[in-house]
């Protein structure tokens, strides 16, 4: 699957917070007076969304809609009823595992690589929401229930980057779809809340070869009615991902 270098693909574009966004940090331990769900930060404390997150998003919206679509899909995260463990050979790999990657016997990276997402333009102010927490056994709230969580303002872009190696038609087109499919969705915690509707919008798609790397060919890039174009002869809608 990885001998050769077919075609790369580098997907550029823009994940935009349509309403605040929750990607949070899995702090463990807090301070007094700290909030109780912060946001993932960089080290200079700008918000960014994890590419190993829009993975994660992505492969999921994929399963589920190659399943609805009556493609054998296999069952992550339990190694054991991954294609890795129960397949003999990456052939018969189901389609996800082929694009997304599969641990087991058999393991085999991803075709797909997601760029950590860093905001456009400096992000001046987190917003932070009170919340109440429910017992759900009871129906009432829970004791000492009351937390606070931040979210990144709607509104706020990232750049967004995908690079994909050796991707089938096929394959091509179920990503586009996931991506879709996460823009109506959610990305995030606490969608229940309203929170983490995104829209992402795709800009560019630049095709490398080994040529290429080379220095012997061209590299190709298509933008606006190329790109239109381009995605319909993968058969790819041209209004699923462009807005």
């Amino acid at each position: 699957m990885f001998e050769r270098l077919r075609e790369r693909l580098i997907i550029s574009g823009t994940l935009e917070a349509v309403t605040p966004l929750h990607i949070g940090s899995g702090k463990p331990e807090l301070e007094i007076g700290e909030v109780d769900m912060p946001i993932l930060r960089t080290p200079d404390g700008q918000p960014y969304v994890p590419g190993s997150s829009l993975k994660g998003r992505v492969r999921a919206e994929a399963e589920r809609i190659a399943r609805e679509m009556g493609m054998e899909v296999c069952n992550p995260p339990d190694v054991k009823e991954m294609c890795g463990t129960k397949k003999k050979s990456p052939d018969e790999f189901c389609i996800c595992c082929r694009i997304f990657g599969t641990a087991g016997d058999v393991s085999v990276a991803s075709k797909v690589k997601f760029r950590d997402a860093y905001p456009l333009e400096e992000v001046k102010s987190i917003l932070e929401r009170t919340g109440i927490a429910i017992d759900r056994k009871k129906g009432t709230v829970a004791k000492g229930a009351l937390y606070t969580i931040e979210a990144v303002p709607a509104g706020t872009k990232f750049g967004l980057e995908i690079v994909a190696d050796n991707l089938s038609d096929d394959e091509l087109k179920l990503l586009f779809a996931a991506l879709k499919s996460v823009e109506d969705s959610a990305l995030g915690g606490s969608s229940s809340r309203g929170f983490g509707k995104v829209k992402i919008s795709i800009s560019e798609v630049c095709r490398r070869t080994a040529g290429y790397y080379l220095g012997e060919e061209e590299e190709q890039r298509f933008r606006g009615e190329d790109l239109k174009r381009w995605l319909r002869e993968k058969g790819i809608s041209d209004e699923c991902i462009l807005h």
